[in-house]
């Protein structure tokens, strides 16, 4: 099994006065530089896969504060994005690349751009770690929890909370936890009505901004601020600037829901 990182965001830029988006350092918080190093072999192709098919102008500019970020971090040689441009050549840019960035953005959009690529079968012809960042850590769980997100998503009753992801992990995570108190969606508290509710259905592994997880064939880190919320109850892992095993309660924890 390759390393995988499980991001809720890489510090990769800051905004200007005009909203423009300036990459930057990106820093070692929790560590997050160290492990990149220690897990990375080659610094030849970095691969960008982007969260939707069809908005070329979108994916570059997030495609290239990244590269603009990791060129002044921990520079590659050639920086390439599958996105439906290039999704004939998914299966080669894979099996290349050297470092595999599955980016943020909207977790069902991003999810159904996978599996029209047959990422879940191509991801395991990868010899690279792979990175992901918010809605792209989110994917890859086996069973993907998907919380609705977007204006009218938590009052639908046809939205599914559960998808079929990557396959590379075995639980799910809620990235960007510490931001989302006091924030509501369709009138709902993010936290106390959807995410507590949703933590009946599956355990779901918060963490902060900042924080990661790395799973590999030996088990699962935790790296920064952590929780899991299980049967309505929320329970701190790990603090900042700590890394923990994650011990996993089969005596309690859910298994993966049957899609």
């Amino acid at each position: 099994m390759n390393k995988v990182i499980l991001t809720s965001c890489i510090d990769l830029y800051s905004k200007d006065e005009n909203g423009n988006r300036v990459a930057h350092h990106f820093g070692n918080k929790n560590g997050i530089l160290d492990t990149l190093k220690s897990c990375i072999k080659k610094y030849d192709n970095f691969l960008f896969v982007a969260s939707v098919e069809d908005k070329p102008l979108a994916t570059d500019m997030y495609a290239s504060v990244t590269f603009k970020s990791f060129d002044i971090t921990l520079p590659f040689k050639n920086y390439q994005v599958l996105d439906g441009r290039t999704k004939d050549h998914a299966k080669e840019l894979i099996k290349n690349a050297d470092f595999i960035f599955l980016c943020g953005g909207h977790v069902p959009t991003q999810n159904k751009f996978f599996h029209n690529i047959n990422l879940p079968k191509l991801i395991l012809e990868a010899k690279a770690p792979i990175c992901g960042g918010s809605a792209g850590s989110m994917n890859c769980a086996k069973t993907v929890y998907c919380p609705p997100e977007l204006e009218g998503e938590a009052l639908d009753p046809n939205f599914n909370i559960f998808l079929e992801g990557l396959g590379l992990v075995d639980f799910n995570i809620l990235p960007h936890y510490n931001s989302y108190f006091g924030e509501t969606l369709d009138g709902k508290r993010i936290i106390e009505d959807i995410t507590l509710p949703d933590s009946y259905k599956t355990d779901i592994y918060c963490i902060s901004d900042g924080g990661y997880f790395v799973a590999d064939k030996n088990g699962v880190t935790m790296n920064g601020e952590t929780f899991v919320i299980k049967n309505g109850v929320t329970t701190k892992l790990c603090d900042d600037n700590e890394s923990k095993p994650l011990i996993f309660d089969k005596s309690t924890t859910k298994n993966n829901r049957v899609l």
